[in-house]
């Protein structure tokens, strides 16, 4: 790494960032994440991380649809943040005991495709949705988040193995390749029933409270937020109060060291 990369490198870890990203994009919430980036626009910052999923709930992929994947690559071009999301984005049968049931079907709804995600599937997956992605698609890929940030050690270990800089659970940013974390809460929102939505709206006031002093903020949104207006004004707010606190609008990419001199991931020859 040259000594301007760690230099910008040190200055952006002392910078407090704001990090937003829009989860779950496929097809089908095209319209939800064009609004959502329209909106963000208007308040200044022009580049979020957007996490597509090549194959949503078993879809077929989504470079079937040239308009989309087109858009997706005016996206990128533009600075966009293009992130590997799992690959169905939903689970097989969750195993073990009460507590693993309870995380792997009621918390995530079914979706924690990568909580217990063995090492062989873990690989077919990764290589078959950086094939999509990087390869059909043609898009820069250099991070990837697993669904509901669930993700097991197999899963883990083959994301490495991948060469993928960095993922992401619910507090923190793991940069993959230089085994560290950094420390990144997130504020997201619950839509499935009318009192996860109120809890929620509750819920990431006092969580932005608490996380106020954090070097990292996260603002997490999904498709479904967009189908609520309680819960879009609260996702606004929450927006504008982090842009007022000073925070820097950044991508996860930016948060890698020499970020800029980062060449995308190729997916992996088949064995």
């Amino acid at each position: 790494m040259s000594a301007r990369s760690t230099r910008t490198s040190a200055k952006a870890e002392r910078a407090r960032r704001l990090v937003v990203s829009f989860h779950d994009l496929h097809p089908g919430s095209r319209a939800a994440c064009t609004h959502f980036i329209e909106g963000l626009a208007g308040l200044g910052i022009t580049r979020i991380s957007l996490l597509v999923v090549p194959r949503w709930h078993g879809d077929a992929p989504f470079t079937e649809d040239a308009a989309f994947t087109a858009w997706l690559r005016g996206l990128a071009a533009a600075g966009h943040d293009i992130c590997l999301h799992g690959f169905f984005h939903q689970a097989e049968a969750v195993t073990g005991n009460a507590v693993n049931r309870l995380v792997g079907t009621h918390y995530t709804a079914g979706e924690g495709e990568y909580y217990q995600i063995d090492r062989a599937t873990a690989r077919d997956r990764i290589d078959r949705g950086l094939h999509i992605l990087a390869g059909e698609a043609g898009l820069p890929v250099v991070g990837f988040t697993p669904p509901a940030w669930l993700l097991s050690a197999d899963g883990r270990a083959e994301l490495v193995a991948a060469g993928l800089h960095y993922t992401t659970t619910f507090g923190a940013v793991d940069l993959l390749q230089l085994d560290r974390q950094l420390r990144a809460p997130t504020i997201v929102y619950s839509c499935r029933a009318a009192w996860r939505r109120g809890v929620s709206r509750i819920w990431v006031r006092f969580w932005a409270w608490v996380n106020a002093g954090a070097p990292i903020l996260r603002i997490a949104a999904h498709p479904c937020d967009f189908d609520h207006p309680s819960i879009e004004a609260s996702l606004w707010t929450r927006v504008r109060a982090a842009l007022a606190d000073g925070r820097t609008p950044a991508t996860y990419r930016d948060l890698l060291p020499g970020a800029a001199e980062l060449a995308p991931i190729r997916p992996r020859a088949a064995a």
